[in-house]
């Protein structure tokens, strides 16, 4: 069992100090206090913001049910602790969720019916983090779909396009996206027939319409390496 072990003890201390006191001593419940330790721990980085619920469960010795509360009611309670800008957010919060291993983990929680159509199974078991990309979905007009696993959403691959257009992530340049493209499934019927198009001419519906039904079939097929390699022309910042 791995323990804690504070990265700047000094100044966990002094924040601890700073609110408790400035709260009025003794004025914090029991709870509020578990809950600030918590968020000072993460916020500190001794307890990973990545690190699944056991992982941190077993770092508190307390159950995997009970570490989720302290992450969900921790930044109800005290989300000013961790300012962070709604852009930087969702990009660290993606970078996670898109990895190979993640989404191997997420794909037993949806059916082959939902894969078939498009669906992917991103995990995201922080429940703030998760909390925050239900709501990237809202914002780009779809709906948080969920199976068996409420840690794991379904997300079209065209919402996930809609997502990284709405935050910039993904350019709308129709030649630099068939370019990639290419380099990717030079023999897919979608990039030949994108790539007859004169380059000039190119619409940005296209060469969207191109990867969308690329992305839709390579997760129908469970192909993650040519998942992978369209998610980071999507999302540029996912790790290679």
């Amino acid at each position: 069992m791995n323990a804690i072990e504070l990265k700047d003890p000094a100044a966990f201390g002094n924040e601890f100090l700073r609110l408790t006191l400035l709260q009025g001593f003794q004025s914090l419940t029991k709870r509020d206090l578990e809950l600030l330790i918590f968020v000072l721990l993460e916020r500190d980085g001794a307890i990973g913001r990545d690190e699944s619920n056991f992982t941190v469960a077993g770092k508190l010795r307390v159950t995997p049910a009970k570490a989720k509360a302290l992450r969900r009611d921790g930044y109800a309670r005290w989300r000013a602790l961790v300012p962070e800008e709604r852009d930087a957010a969702l990009q660290r919060i993606v970078a996670v969720a898109l990895t190979e291993a993640n989404l191997r983990a997420g794909a037993k929680h949806v059916s082959e019916r939902s894969r078939k159509e498009g669906f992917l199974a991103i995990r995201i078991e922080h429940p703030d983090d998760h909390q925050q990309f239900e709501q990237a979905i809202l914002d780009v007009g779809a709906l948080p779909v969920y199976e068996r696993n409420r840690e794991v959403v379904a997300v079209r691959f065209d919402t996930l396009l809609s997502i990284a257009e709405r935050w910039g992530y993904l350019q709308p340049d129709p030649a630099a996206v068939a370019g990639e493209l290419k380099k990717l499934a030079p023999v897919a019927e979608e990039v030949a027939d994108l790539l007859k198009k004169d380059i000039a001419k190119l619409r940005w519906q296209d060469a969207r319409n191109a990867l969308n039904s690329l992305g839709a079939k390579a997760i129908a097929s469970t192909a993650e390496g040519g998942l992978k390699g369209l998610l980071r022309i999507v999302f540029p910042f996912i790790p290679g």
